[in-house]
């Protein structure tokens, strides 16, 4: 039997990566440093403490909105897998957040990410 370690770093990009759910999925990420994954945290408030902390921890932190696919498609480009999830909490707005769904999910698209995980609530 051969050693198969990894040799290759892949991307995974948390959406909401200061907040509870996406940042339980960067630490984890974070917390397994042999386990062949980097994590790039994105976020609307990179200065935020959240964010910092993750930033410390060796995250990449990167800003992106929801609402604005442009900076999306930024905050995926290069990477291998997605967490995308959307922030109803913040707004309260079922029709907000289908918007903001389509917007992630042409972003990943658009920024040839190669596998994607959904959260809504």
């Amino acid at each position: 039997m051969t050693d198969t370690k990894i040799t290759e770093t892949k991307t995974i990009a948390v959406v909401g990566a200061a907040g509870a759910t996406g940042g339980g999925l960067a630490r984890a990420i974070l917390a397994d440093p042999e386990g062949g994954f980097a994590c790039r945290a994105i976020t609307r408030t990179p200065d935020s403490a959240a964010a910092r902390a993750l930033a410390d921890q060796g995250a990449t932190v990167v800003r992106a909105d929801l609402d604005d696919v442009d900076s999306l498609v930024s905050a995926f480009e290069g990477a291998y897998g997605a967490f995308c999830l959307t922030s109803f909490f913040e707004h309260f707005d079922p029709e907000r957040e289908v918007t903001q769904s389509a917007n992630l999910a042409r972003a990943a698209a658009a920024a040839g990410v190669g596998h994607a995980i959904w959260s809504t609530a």
